[in-house]
């Protein structure tokens, strides 16, 4: 399989995956069906930004998966229900004890399926969900901030209150972390549609109204019982930056809580790479590049380490183009060799289709990834998947190569 982004989706492609519609039980589109322009429409209307296409070109290419998929649905019904309970009451408003209870249960599971994933290489980009960017957002923050807070604390230890690194009660750490990351935008029910939807530059005023989130955020959750500080801490601080230039106390280093770095990272990370009102996703390199480069700026440079090995700047079913001027599609990301994955070649560099062959660019230090403009589609359907076919079929397994 590959993702494709919707609007490029072609009449006659197979939708490889379940696109699924946030906390509903049915699939706005299930496996196998055709795309047709109406359901292009209809996807497009849904803000599904992409969809997983099976065909004969990525044939055997799987998406790497964070969560499972009872996961996913139970973790965006109890965000869904959170932000419910606070939206419903939000002068004094806070969350309900059984809300609470639930959101702790829902964090084991994603727990328990990050740690599941911990030596495979970190994609997310199948959490997408037609319930608002919002809650996507809160669940895919959620993921990536344990996926990496499991790391950082194996690797370098939690920090506690006396500043001693320690490597006892992990998991206990982060069921704490993974609750403020769920609900590190809730303050954000208190920030007006217009402001949160605006498509062009926010006003001096309509700024701070939007800079004031995450202490809303903390005070809404002040007296919710069974939210432990930590998690409050989060929620009010995962905006404050490494340098100090952040918000909303303008705190700096190690000064800001260990759990609330970790969130900042994962919340950049997914902020860049989603659709927003006012501007596209960057692609997943891009939004990589930027954290990397940030770092001992605006983020934890220790954080940044472990993130620099564990996400997957090009995820399988990505089309990229070598430095040599082969083309081909991401099959396999390894963690610790994220920016060198195996690719599965499509073209030479002179267009001839190319078939049975496999590059493990971890093998070839001399080829690079320079451009994720290659769509294979581009090129004559019909020719290259006939090509693709006969060369599959003529030399059985994929060969690997290392030039």
């Amino acid at each position: 399989m590959r993702r494709v982004p919707t609007r490029q989706l072609r009449t006659g492609d197979r939708i490889g995956r379940d696109i699924l519609s946030g906390f509903d039980e049915l699939p706005l589109l299930r496996a196998g069906i055709r795309v047709s322009d109406s359901y292009r429409r209809s996807l497009l209307r849904a803000n599904i930004t992409s969809v997983w296409v099976d065909d004969g070109l990525s044939e055997g290419i799987e998406p790497l998966d964070v969560l499972g998929e009872d996961t996913r649905r139970r973790a965006t019904a109890a965000i869904h229900k959170a932000f419910r309970d606070v939206s419903r009451s939000l002068v004094g408003g806070t969350l309900a004890v059984e809300t609470v209870h639930e959101m702790a249960d829902v964090v084991d599971l994603i727990c328990a399926d990050v740690a599941a994933n911990v030596h495979s290489a970190l994609a997310l980009n199948d959490l997408a969900a037609a319930d608002g960017y919002t809650m996507r957002h809160s669940l895919a923050v959620t993921a990536l901030g344990l996926s990496i807070g499991l790391r950082v604390m194996q690797r370098q230890g939690w920090i506690d209150h006396q500043g001693n690194r320690r490597f006892d009660d992990i998991d206990q750490r982060l069921s704490t972390l993974g609750v403020g990351l769920l609900l590190h935008d809730i303050g954000k029910l208190a920030v007006p549609s217009e402001i949160l939807k605006k498509s062009g530059p926010l006003t001096e005023e309509e700024w701070l109204a939007m800079r004031a989130h995450p202490t809303l955020g903390a005070e809404i959750l002040q007296h919710a019982d069974g939210i432990s500080p930590i998690s409050r801490a989060i929620v009010r601080s995962h905006h404050e930056r490494w340098d100090g230039a952040g918000y909303p106390e303008g705190k700096a280093g190690r000064a800001i809580h260990q759990f609330a770095r970790i969130a900042s990272v994962a919340d950049v990370f997914d902020a860049l790479t989603s659709d927003r009102s006012y501007r596209r996703a960057l692609l997943p390199h891009e939004g990589y590049e930027f954290i990397v480069n940030r770092a001992g700026r605006d983020f934890d440079p220790e954080v940044v380490e472990v993130f620099a090995a564990s996400v997957a700047p090009h995820p399988p079913g990505t089309g990229v183009v070598l430095s040599d001027g082969r083309c081909g599609i991401v099959k396999e990301v390894r963690q610790g060799a994220v920016t060198r994955p195996v690719v599965r070649l499509v073209l030479e560099s002179s267009g001839k289709p190319v078939a049975g062959k496999e590059l493990d660019l971890a093998l070839a230090p001399g080829i690079t990834i320079v451009s994720t403009a290659f769509d294979p589609f581009a090129f004559p359907h019909e020719e290259t998947l006939a090509a693709f076919a006969c060369g599959a079929a003529d030399s059985g397994p994929f060969s690997l190569s290392m030039s």
